[in-house]
């Protein structure tokens, strides 16, 4: 499975208000417990939404898709909260836990906001550029949700995307995580190369051109990318579930079945991780 290799965007920030828990407010340096801020926080308040807002981004971070959910489905609407960010990241939650057509509405509110955004050349060009990467990052996550879901957004949103200029080796990461999801497989490793011979090391970068060689019908090939993935990033689910498809394309079933169970420990709520690997021994 591909990895996003690239910085998340937080929805919020502390919450700001008078007289709020101690606990919503812990000391600099100290991450607040946002389980528990909710529960000191009177039920049903605007408070208490952000709370749960800002718990369920950070889990979203953590990749544990199942508490970011049932956190997201306790806030309910978002309403002054709405953004695209946040439509973004439930999106793509609840896609991962099978939820496609929750995730498709979610991910046709995130292109409504990110198309209404501000005019090239209106703001400050350092502005500009770090609003260009967070629209680059966010469409990244609804583009595939889009086409899976047959929206009529996808055309424009995918137009917009590849409008946008790619200035660094994250930009190519990016539009490789995006082409691959998207089919083009040619496009995707031609991109990812450019990201693996950059930074080597990098086990983001290394995981997803494993997966997007062993997607393109190159199982072998991608191995080795894979193999060194799991060295630099041994606790991450995607990088396991990419390992196990490299190992079952290439016939070696006993160690996909392994690296498969390995996925699914580290990432229980993860659906892609349920399903089966199709193996033929070698």
């Amino acid at each position: 499975m591909i990895a996003l290799a690239l910085t998340l965007f937080l929805t919020t920030g502390p919450i700001q208000a008078q007289d709020i828990p101690a606990v919503c407010d812990p000391a600099p340096g100290v991450e607040t417990d946002w389980t528990a801020c909710a529960a000191a926080l009177p039920e049903g308040s605007q408070l208490q939404r952000l709370a749960r807002l800002n718990g369920a981004s950070e889990a979203y971070q953590d990749r544990d898709y199942a508490t970011a959910a049932r956190l997201y489905d306790e806030v309910g609407d978002f309403g002054p909260f709405a953004s695209d960010v946040l439509y973004a990241f439930r999106a793509d939650t609840r896609q991962q836990v099978g939820r496609d057509k929750e995730a498709t509405a979610d991910a046709r509110a995130a292109w409504g906001l990110l198309s209404a955004g501000p005019v090239q050349g209106a703001r400050p060009t350092a502005e500009a550029e770090e609003d260009d990467d967070r629209r680059r990052f966010l469409l990244s996550l609804i583009l595939p949700i889009l086409k899976a879901g047959r929206d009529t957004a996808f055309e424009e949103a995918f137009a917009a995307y590849r409008a946008m200029p790619v200035k660094d080796v994250d930009g190519y990461a990016n539009l490789a995580l995006v082409l691959e999801q998207l089919g083009d497989f040619d496009g995707a490793l031609e991109a990812s190369l450019v990201a693996v011979k950059a930074e080597p090391a990098n086990a983001g970068y290394l995981n997803n051109h494993c997966y997007i060689l062993v997607r393109a019908g190159r199982p072998a090939e991608g191995l080795p990318f894979c193999e060194k993935a799991v060295q630099g990033a041994p606790e991450i689910g995607a990088v396991r579930h990419s390992l196990a498809a490299a190992l079952a394309g290439a016939g070696r079933c006993a160690e996909a079945e392994a690296a498969l169970a390995e996925a699914r420990r580290l990432e229980p709520a993860t659906v892609l991780y349920q399903q089966p690997i199709a193996c033929t021994p070698e």
